[in-house]
């Protein structure tokens, strides 16, 4: 035999293995077939060992001198020669599985396949006898048996591994194994491969599948339980009581809107994440508790995926086959319920318990307002005017000539206001009612962010038609009351406490209606012709004093001091009377003096009075186009507070301010409803003042000089005449002269009312109050203001899943009070792998390790069972057909079994048939 280097990169070889059938390698058989071993490169058959033991640190192969064969010592052959190398795994092998070292096999002699020198199932490399399998099964679980893929042979070719055996007679196959009770699926000695699957023997559980209540995982879920409990709870309360929080949150304060909304919001989520946490260990103690009892159904697979549910529910649609096979037992409808309602929680919570802006009911509140003033106190107002122009650079005119720009501003903005809507009306072509109840209201301007809409009042005395039959001439008469100005600052006052919109992230809202008084404004305007308008005409006096200066052939003018000359007739108190005298309310009759003009005006012109003594009223004097008609027009404006109206004040962040009276007759609000008996307000004489000084920045008094104003011009063609045919009435494509003025004097009302009292009458001393007096009026209020509870009504729909998040939390906490402690959960991924490696295999669940379980094998059930001399738990399935007294520990002081006494103790408690119903 040609030299060959030898490999030093040898393992150790059982002596009596065949290394060689050749001549040139004889050897001989040991006496003793003990395990004696002698350097080989490697060994016949596939001892596979997971990981090499031996690797040679050499990294070239040396060649050894050719020797005598000789064996010296223990029968280790000393004789250094070459052998043929065998790859590891040859197709021919098998692989040998070493399950349990520690446990002896079935000897070696006892073996049919043991080879000529005592090794079992093994041939000499280069033998013509093929290698031969061994006795015991393959590792791989599987292939039983079949031939191996020549590159797997490859990969363990490449691989290198080299195996040490000390007897290779290991595994199952052997009469410990056979005499001990391993798990039931592991008693059939003809399935190999459900042996080499099943569990090492004597894999011992370490800690107790049991947690007793002082143990942290019981503490822990208890604590979550509490909480989850408590605060859906509270969320429920909150969402059904629907709390207002007023200035416990607002802008500016302490907690903020934004604020609240996040920590609503993270209550809520902590809310949802304790429920599924406390849910989903309820859910696993029940599996698990019922995979222990022996007399239950076990668990199945599609129930174990039940906890993905609520953790994950999109698994319910990407894996709805388990739906089809647990959704409609008892648990699994408890526990798709619990995952929805888990899913729409930070919803509900949202939408029912979250703040959110929100009106109130009505509430009856009583209201104080600041009050400085009496109403239309010209001083007061005079003071109070915002002007750069100051008293010490102008000390007398100041304040009168802010008036008078505010004055004219407001009337302008107002009268082009109402203008506007009758124009398109006009253009529409279908009028409007001639009643004053249906006319267009007046419109007005409160500190330029508040809309105020007047009410035309005293209807019945409006009616053209009615005073044309009594009077046989055209008296348009009209009454407008507006809202009190003194509730726009009331609404702000801090003692009312009410959240303004800026308070309430500038999108707030709130709406009062007030019991007070309103200010009023009548005006009267009546057609005389020049007969019946002669004794109110100076020039027309017999002792007149005239001029012509106007270049008008015939007009008579009055001089400038003609005021002087209007003398009352000896032995009478009044100046002449007229034929209107009753509709003016002139003469002794009513204590009214009647105002004195200076001249006739001429078209489109007008003229004013403001002088006349103790009057309460301004008037004005104004020319119709001759081609309407020859008459005259004399206005009469006088102003009192009403009783029957409130004051409706609305106010929004988004949208601004509204200021409007309410004057229904069936109003429960107005004044004299909480005033009962409260007349009708005097005229005020104060108002004179204003209304005169309003009148002059008009410019309604040019006619003295036939100046043409544009004002003048257009109420001159609103006067109503009588028409060529039909009744006497409003126009219904037009205002009238009398509603025009009284949109235009509107906002002295709102100035005379502003600090002004709430009250019908004034009660103090002094006419302006310094620093003011709060005073007490009726109102009713609703507010937005930060609630929970809902904004919508489809939102309802919420409260089942608060209700059900709360129950289901209750029952939550009663399940686990009621129990000492908890046991391991099985259904927990990292619990339920393990038990599963450490288990047999399962015969119905064949073909589902690759795409996992399908169709019927997701109600396969299984048990959690325990070996009793070792205390392995395991999982089995089907239904545990044994007496129950195979369960029972048996050699209890055995120090084999003491270890296993607290888990043997737990299992038998846990195993009795008294588990849960669900």
């Amino acid at each position: 035999m040609s030299k060959q280097p030898a490999d030093r990169r040898s393992l150790l070889k059982p002596q009596f293995s065949d290394l060689s059938d050749t001549p040139s390698m004889p050897s001989t058989p040991s006496p003793d077939l003990r395990g004696t071993f002698a350097r080989v490169d490697t060994m016949s058959g596939d001892f596979t060992d997971p990981s090499p033991r031996y690797t040679s640190p050499i990294p070239k192969i040396n060649a050894f001198e050719p020797m005598d064969s000789q064996v010296r010592g223990l029968g280790i052959s000393d004789r250094r020669q070459s052998i043929q190398r065998v790859p590891v795994g040859s197709r021919n092998s098998d692989t040998i599985c070493p399950l349990d070292a520690a446990t002896p096999s079935t000897n070696a002699r006892s073996s049919p396949n043991v080879g000529q020198f005592g090794s079992p199932g093994t041939s000499a490399p280069g033998s013509a006898n093929p290698l031969l399998s061994p006795a015991w099964p393959a590792r791989d679980g599987y292939n039983s048996g079949g031939s191996r893929d020549p590159s797997l042979d490859e990969q363990d070719i490449t691989k290198g591994k080299n195996v040490v055996v000390d007897n290779v007679d290991i595994g199952y196959g052997n009469t410990r194994d056979q005499s001990r009770s391993g798990p039931p699926s592991m008693n059939n000695d003809n399935n190999d491969t459900t042996r080499l699957f099943a569990p090492t023997p004597g894999c011992a559980a370490r800690d107790d599948i049991f947690s007793k209540r002082r143990s942290w995982l019981s503490i822990s879920i208890l604590f979550l339980s509490v909480y989850s409990t408590l605060f859906s709870g509270i969320y429920l309360v909150l969402a059904i009581v629907q709390p207002r929080y007023g200035r416990a949150i607002h802008s500016g304060g302490k907690l903020t809107p934004e604020s609240a909304s996040i920590l609503f919001a993270l209550f809520a989520k902590t809310i949802e994440l304790s429920f599924v946490t406390v849910f989903v260990t309820f859910l696993g103690q029940v599996l698990s508790r019922r995979s222990l009892v022996k007399s239950s159904r076990g668990v199945t697979i599609a129930e174990m995926t039940m906890r993905t549910w609520v953790v994950q529910p999109g698994f319910m649609i990407t894996h709805w086959q388990a739906l089809q096979h647990v959704g409609f037992t008892i648990l699994g409808g408890i526990t798709l319920t619990a995952a929805f309602m888990a899913m729409f929680y930070t919803t509900a919570s949202d939408a029912l318990v979250s703040p959110h802006l929100k009106f109130g009911k009505w509430e009856n509140k009583e209201m104080v307002g600041l009050v400085r003033a009496s109403y239309a106190n010209p001083s007061y107002i005079n003071q109070n005017c915002k002007t750069p122009i100051s008293t010490i650079v102008d000390p007398e005119n100041a304040g009168l000539t802010c008036l008078s720009v505010e004055y004219a501003g407001q009337a302008y903005h107002n009268s082009i206001t109402f203008l506007d809507t009758w124009a398109s009306i006009n253009v529409g072509g279908e009028g409007v009612s001639s009643d004053m109840s249906g006319r267009p209201p007046a419109p007005a301007m409160l500190h330029d962010n508040t809309t105020v809409v007047g009410s035309w009042v005293a209807t019945n005395t409006s009616n053209l038609t009615a005073s044309f039959e009594e009077h046989k001439r055209i008296i348009n008469n009209v009454t407008l009351s507006m809202p009190h100005a003194g509730i726009f600052d009331a609404a702000r006052a801090p003692k009312n406490g009410i959240l303004q919109p800026e308070e309430l992230a500038g999108v707030g809202e709130y709406a009062i209606e007030a019991s007070v008084v309103s200010p009023s404004l009548n005006v009267l305007c009546v057609n005389l012709n020049k007969t019946e308008l002669s004794p109110l005409i100076y020039t027309e006096f017999p002792t007149a004093i005239t001029t012509n200066t106007s270049g008008i052939p015939g007009q008579k003018q009055a001089y400038d001091g003609y005021a002087k000359d209007v003398q009352f007739i000896p032995g009478k108190e009044y100046l002449n009377s007229t034929v209107v005298d009753d509709i003016f309310e002139w003469g002794p009759t009513y204590g009214r003096q009647p105002p004195v003009f200076p001249m006739f005006p001429i078209q489109y012109n007008s003229l004013t009075n403001i002088t006349v003594a103790n009057s309460d009223s301004i008037y004005m004097l104004i020319k119709a186009p001759d081609a309407s008609t020859p008459d005259y027009t004399l206005c009469q404006m006088r102003s009192y507070v009403s009783p029957n109206c409130s004051t409706f004040y609305n106010v929004s962040g988004m949208s601004g301010g509204r200021l409007e009276s309410r004057c229904e007759p069936d109003n429960m609000m107005a004044y004299n409803r909480s005033v009962e008996n409260a007349p009708l307000g005097a005229r005020n004489l104060d108002w004179r003042n204003v209304g005169s000084l309003w009148l002059t920045a008009l410019s309604l008094n040019t006619g003295i000089s036939n100046a043409n104003s544009s004002t003048s011009r257009l109420l001159a063609q609103l006067i109503p005449t009588v028409p060529a045919w039909g009744d006497v009435k409003l126009s219904p494509l037009t205002p009238s002269i009398s509603e025009t003025l009284a949109v235009m004097a509107g906002s002295t009302l709102l100035l005379s009312s502003t600090d002004a009292t709430y009250l019908h009458y004034w009660n103090y001393t002094a006419m302006t109050l310094n620093p003011g007096i709060y005073e007490k009026f009726n109102a009713t209020i609703t507010s937005q203001q930060y609630t929970s509870g809902v904004t919508q009504k489809w939102q309802g729909m919420f409260y089942i899943v608060l209700a059900l998040i709360f129950v289901t939390n209750v029952f939550c906490l009663v399940y686990f009070c009621a129990r000492n402690g908890l046991v391991t959960d099985f259904t927990e991924l990292q619990n339920l792998f393990a038990l599963a490696v450490n288990s047999p295999p399962s015969a119905r669940l064949h073909g589902s390790c690759g795409g996992g379980p399908q169709g019927d094998q997701l109600n396969v059930e299984f048990h959690t069972m325990i070996d009793d001399p070792s205390g392995h738990f395991y999982m089995k399935e089907g239904i545990d057909v044994r007496n129950g007294k195979a369960y029972e520990m048996r050699r209890r002081n055995s120090p084999a079994n003491l270890r296993h006494l607290k888990s043997m103790t737990s299992y038998s408690k846990l195993s009795t048939p008294r588990g849960s119903w669900l």
